[in-house]
């Protein structure tokens, strides 16, 4: 895991401003009846409504603001902005993180499928890691803060349409639920009408779990979503959990050049 925020200069600490109230959301868990497999004759129909809205998951720009609320030493809220680029064609997200008085950018990641690249404005370094968690930190109590990052690149990317429908899928067709057991842990999908609203994530490996959900749709655009909230819960730690809300703030459907993927 590499850690955001750490590496940078003191000055971002005060990028940070304080955000308001981030509605809590409940982690629904695994359902205890049989799942199917792909051959089941309701699991492909499923497949085939999901693989309908695959143009959906088309290249695009934004901007959004990110709130963080904390509840562990104390509840505490502080939020970020930050511009988004898409390429679908590359499979590549390129996030600027800003601050919210001046909008300067103070830090930059480039993530693909495998991996992820980090490089803070205020030096030349680029750090790559595995596609994974990353830390973030909060501003007040200098606490790390665990963020699934896998999650958040599906929900923008529609990366999970190839593993669903391979064999170790598994299906809960009467509540449009897709799980899938991964190396770092269980991840199951619930579907609405064949488009993603939520995914849910178990992580013994990790010590974590999650559930990343849509607050609210884009009825006109239809992706990315205008708001995703996210819940991260630390195993065997229930108060300590982080919420994290995303906030599409401008959004265009255009292809984004190659150029924009580079520090």
């Amino acid at each position: 895991m590499l850690n955001l925020f750490l590496s940078l200069s003191v000055a971002v600490f005060f990028s940070f401003c304080s955000a308001g109230e981030v509605e809590d959301v409940d982690f629904i868990g695994k359902n205890k009846d049989r799942y199917v497999s792909t051959s089941d004759a309701n699991a492909k129909i499923l497949l085939a409504e999901i693989k309908s809205k695959e143009t959906n998951y088309s290249s695009f720009k934004g901007e959004f603001s990110m709130n963080i609320q904390v509840f562990v030493p104390k509840k505490d809220n502080f939020a970020v902005d930050g511009k988004i680029f898409y390429s679908k064609e590359s499979g590549l997200v390129k996030i600027q993180l800003m601050d919210t008085f001046f909008g300067l950018v103070f830090s930059e990641l480039i993530a693909s499928p495998t991996e992820i690249q980090i490089k803070p404005t205020s030096t030349n370094k680029v750090t790559t890691q595995p596609m994974g968690d990353l830390l973030l930190q909060d501003p007040n109590t200098k606490k790390s803060i665990q963020l699934p990052f896998p999650v958040i690149y599906q929900y923008l990317t529609g990366s999970f349409q190839p593993e669903i429908t391979s064999s170790k899928a598994r299906f809960l067709t009467k509540e449009n639920r897709i799980l899938l057991e991964k190396s770092d842990g269980a991840y199951e999908y619930f579907f609405e009408e064949g488009e993603l609203g939520r995914i849910e994530l178990v992580s013994p490996l990790r010590k974590l779990k999650a559930v990343s959900l849509v607050k609210e749709k884009d009825l006109k655009l239809k992706h990315p979503p205008k708001s995703i909230l996210t819940k991260v819960i630390p195993l065997g730690e229930e108060k300590e959990n982080v919420l994290i809300l995303i906030k599409m703030k401008k959004v265009s459907k255009t292809e984004v050049p190659e150029s924009v993927f580079r520090f």
